[in-house]
């Protein structure tokens, strides 16, 4: 699954807010959620919209490059 999620009701500290709002939702997505996710990313993929890893290595090392 290309993002990272957790399942199940353990109960968890507060989660650190990134941004200048907070997030609308903080529960886990439902199984259904997951499924469709994974038909989406699956028929996305023929049409090459998600980067290579070694594309993505370089994109983050020219990113590191401009915030220094």
């Amino acid at each position: 699954f290309p993002f990272p999620f957790h399942q199940g009701s353990q109960q968890t500290p507060p989660q650190k807010h990134y941004g200048i709002t907070s997030p609308f939702r903080l529960a886990a997505p439902k199984e259904t959620n997951c499924r469709l996710t994974q038909k989406l990313v699956e028929t996305l993929k023929p049409f090459g919209v998600f980067e290579e890893k070694e594309e993505l290595q370089c994109r983050i090392l020219i990113l590191g490059k401009l915030t220094w």
